[in-house]
């Protein structure tokens, strides 16, 4: 994505820039050393199937706003499992 097309009228993407990257690519991106960092907030949680959480929290730019987020629906899902248990 680096690489200009003027072809294309694409300037390529520049340090500072956002685009989209799908979950394998990223992953092989973390492999290679180059991994971007990242919105954890905005990525899909079936990234998991081929990235552990804990990495992506190392990339996320938002952490500190996930792991508040994780924390609530944490909390949700053991009020829930606590309300199974006693059926």
């Amino acid at each position: 994505l680096s690489t200009p097309m003027p072809m294309y009228m694409f300037p390529g993407v520049k340090p500072g820039d956002q685009w989209c990257l799908c979950a394998q690519r990223w992953a092989q991106a973390y492999n290679e050393g180059k991994a971007p960092k990242l919105h954890l907030k905005r990525t899909h949680e079936r990234t998991l199937d081929h990235v552990p959480l804990e990495i992506l929290l190392d990339y996320a730019v938002d952490r500190a706003a996930a792991e508040a987020e994780l924390m609530v629906v944490d909390a949700a899902r053991k009020a829930l499992e606590a309300s199974f248990s006693v059926l």
